[in-house]
Parts: C-alpha cells; sequence; structure tokens
C-alpha cells in the first residue's frame, strides 16, 4: 500500500517537472543562457531586433534608441536597476523604422552607437583584450566630431573613433576603450579644426583625457 503510494508520488512529481520544463521552455539551442530578449516600451511586433554586445570590462546601465527622426534620446530602454554585464548580450525587438541607438556606462559616458537602422543589428561595447578604459570629458564649449587614437609607433592618424555620425556636445563623456600601448591624441572640432593633441601618452592603464577651451 505504502509502496503503491510511493510510486503515484513519483509519477505526479515527473509529469509536474515536465509539464513546468515545457512552459519555461528552457535554454535555447546552443545552451547560452546569457542572452536576453526584451521587447519595446511600446507594444510592437518586433520586426527589426537590435542585439547589444558587451565586450567591455564594464557594466552596460542605460540602452537609449529612439527614432533617427527624433532630437531626444527618449527613455532608457533596460529600465530600473538592470544592466548588462561584461561578456552578457542583450537584444531589444522595436517595431520597423530607422533608429539611433547609444549604449552608455553607469557613468552615462557614451560606449557604443550606431545611427540610422533600419534592419536587424548589432552593436558591441568594447572588444577582447582592449580592457584599458580612455575616458574622454569634454568640458570645452565645442562640439567635438573627430577623435583619433593611434599607437605612437603609427604612421599616420588611423581612422576617426567617433565614426561617421557621432560627437562629443560639451558637458559629455566618452569611453574608448584600447589595448595596453602608447599612443598619440587628437580631437577635432566638427570642421576638422585641431583642438587639442596629446603625444606618447601610456594607456597601460586607465585615464580620464579632459579637452578644455
Amino acid at each position: 500500500m505504502k509502496r503503491s503510494l510511493l510510486l503515484s508520488l513519483v509519477v505526479l512529481i515527473l509529469l509536474t517537472s515536465l509539464a513546468c520544463s515545457a512552459l519555461s521552455g528552457g535554454s535555447d539551442d546552443n545552451g547560452d543562457t546569457d542572452v536576453k530578449v526584451t521587447n519595446s516600451p511600446v507594444s510592437g511586433s518586433g520586426d527589426i531586433d537590435i542585439t547589444v554586445v558587451n565586450r567591455s570590462p564594464d557594466e552596460i546601465c542605460y540602452v537609449l534608441m529612439s527614432p533617427s527622426a527624433e532630437d531626444s534620446w527618449g527613455d532608457d530602454w533596460l529600465g530600473g536597476d538592470e544592466t548588462i554585464m561584461p561578456g552578457d548580450t542583450q537584444v531589444f525587438s522595436l517595431d520597423s523604422g530607422t533608429y539611433d541607438v547609444r549604449v552608455e556606462s553607469c557613468d552615462e559616458a557614451a560606449m557604443a552607437t550606431a545611427w540610422e537602422v533600419s534592419r536587424d543589428t548589432t552593436v558591441t561595447a568594447g572588444a577582447s583584450g582592449a580592457d584599458v578604459r580612455l575616458m574622454v570629458s569634454n568640458e570645452s564649449s565645442v562640439e567635438v566630431c573627430y577623435v583619433y587614437i593611434s599607437p605612437t609607433t603609427g604612421d599616420d592618424w588611423g581612422d576617426d573613433w567617433m565614426g561617421e555620425m557621432e560627437s562629443l556636445q560639451p558637458g559629455t563623456l566618452r569611453l574608448f576603450y584600447v589595448e595596453p600601448d602608447i599612443y598619440d591624441l587628437q580631437a577635432e572640432d566638427c570642421d576638422g579644426e585641431v583642438l587639442t593633441e596629446e603625444y606618447e601618452v601610456d594607456l597601460t592603464e586607465d585615464l580620464t583625457w579632459t579637452l578644455n577651451d
């Protein structure tokens, strides 16, 4: 009698466990449990997926996304106390349209941006091996449109690290992640005029580069 009751209880527990597993969906096909999916703050059809990948040594505290035609960023899409930890990935589903994206640290420094996004896109903050922080603080009265970070051993300045559409407004911060080395730094305004240059800067440790008038 006791054995029959015990078997019945075991069967019931197994059935309950299977039902819970089916409802939860388990992990994805790759067994990756670090990928989270977040729907738009405004209910939508999820026509566009914007994947934010954190390869930096810092938490991502703010993800700002707004239609490209708008002048302001709007609300933080992470919301509350949620963050994207180093090594983690989060997917945001949006209605069809064209969007600008800005990823920020907990100090509200831009870590990565993307512009005029109209299809599935991945936005990555940081890079493997680039674990030294260069914080650029624009305390000048001028908008900065070009930032060059070039190894001192290089023959030229290389590409602009701000990208085609990003700029650094007065009073704002931008985080760049570099591999440990000695670098030359240059900042220019939106007319391509040099605002300041620094040479043989030791970036084997974190550094804040302050731009003044």
